[in-house]
């Protein structure tokens, strides 16, 4: 369920003693990589770092409706964890993402000052959760789920929210002060993933499209399969992806890349020969691979769903479409396909945006002085 870098280890005099609860599913193991790299950089602080692993219940648990869940392993093991950490030496601050890992921690965060983090809230998920096979409960259990929620959200002392649609949910569904958020993206390597020189080449074909998604189906790659029909010898298809089979249509040129890790080099090595990025998801929050696209420079077409229209300005650096709709994705994708110079354009563009809010190094600086700054509120009350 958990490693524990750090755990046991003599503090550093002089050090925030902080602790970082970290789930490791879909798009959370790039974030924590990248706050990990910050962490090695940043030598005023001391840090111990609990990755929540996924696995699904067993023993007793597996029978048991309510304990057979990851938000029920999870919190477990987060509060198992936070728990043996305590008993090697006080903590300063600690940070939990997701919120469903804080769910049994609360009784903690009075005498931990605690910074729940989020990519999306329940409400939030429960408008995109289709795809995902997930489904609403009946009334009453939901408004048990959502007073269950509500807890850690009022004992944190701070929420961050990946983006400003999970900000307004904690707002508008939750009661949150709007003062005690704040939206910090997760980002991106903006080294690692520095777009090479793309050369404008109007003869140049066929212009490459990549696709990063695990799960393809919800990620809409049978979406982009059929909007690839149209571009014919014009464009192929790098498909970064699991598991799953991939039927592909006739005079469609596919190359599907499989057991790529996150930020691994053959990864990046992808986005920088792409000439497009699409992820046309049925199904998403904040999906880290757009931010990848934009870093690398890339024009990106994508759905119009949860918080990807923070991330792509429609005829901006990119094209935003309705999900599971592949005639318009086809279109979008054919006006860069035959326009070198606006996926230039757009590409600069995703570039800057990357810089501006997806900048992984300088947004976890900016998780750090939050944990300051609710250790420093704490330290008072402590005290009397």
């Amino acid at each position: 369920m958990m490693t524990l870098p750090g755990a046991g280890r003599a503090p550093v005099e002089g050090r925030s003693r902080f602790v970082f609860v970290l789930e490791q599913t879909l798009g959370q193991v790039a974030h924590t990589r990248n706050l990990e790299r910050a962490l090695a950089e940043e030598g005023s602080i001391d840090p111990t770092v609990i990755h929540l692993l996924y696995r699904e219940a067993s023993g007793l648990r597996a029978l048991m409706p309510g304990l057979r869940t990851w938000t029920f392993e999870a919190s477990l093991g987060a509060r198992t964890a936070l728990q043996r950490r305590l008993r090697n030496g006080p903590i300063d601050a600690a940070f939990i993402h997701t919120q469903v890992a804080s769910l049994l921690s609360t009784h903690l965060m009075s005498s931990v000052p605690t910074i729940v983090s989020m990519d999306a809230t329940p409400v939030n998920f429960d408008q995109q959760g289709e795809p995902y096979g997930h489904r609403r409960n009946l009334q009453i259990v939901e408004s048990l789920k959502s007073r269950l929620n509500q807890r850690p959200f009022n004992q944190a002392a701070g929420l961050v929210t990946w983006c400003r649609w999970a900000a307004a949910s904690l707002i508008n569904d939750y009661g949150v002060d709007e003062a005690r958020i704040r939206v910090i993206p997760p980002g991106v390597d903006v080294g690692l993933f520095r777009p090479p020189e793309r050369p404008i080449d109007e003869t140049r074909r066929p212009a490459r499209v990549l696709f990063v998604g695990g799960q393809f189906e919800r990620k809409g790659g049978d979406d982009l399969l059929e909007a690839m029909r149209r571009l014919g010898p014009r464009a192929e298809l790098d498909v970064v992806t699991g598991g799953e089979t991939i039927r592909v249509p006739e005079g469609v040129t596919v190359r599907v890349h499989r057991g790529l890790s996150p930020q691994s080099p053959d990864l990046i090595r992808l986005y920088h020969a792409a000439d497009i990025f699409a992820l046309p998801s049925r199904g998403d929050c904040m999906p880290q691979a757009v931010a990848e696209g934009l870093a690398s420079g890339l024009p990106v077409v994508a759905t119009n769903i949860g918080a990807i229209p923070e991330m792509v300005s429609d005829r901006v650096n990119g094209y935003l479409v309705p999900p599971r709709d592949p005639r318009a994705l086809g279109l979008a994708l054919d006006a860069l396909v035959a326009d070198p110079r606006r996926r230039a354009a757009f590409g600069r563009w995703s570039r800057v945006f990357a810089e501006q809010e997806h900048d992984a190094s300088k947004n976890n600086r900016a998780i750090f002085a939050l944990m300051r700054t609710v250790s420093r509120a704490h330290q008072p009350a402590a005290a009397s």
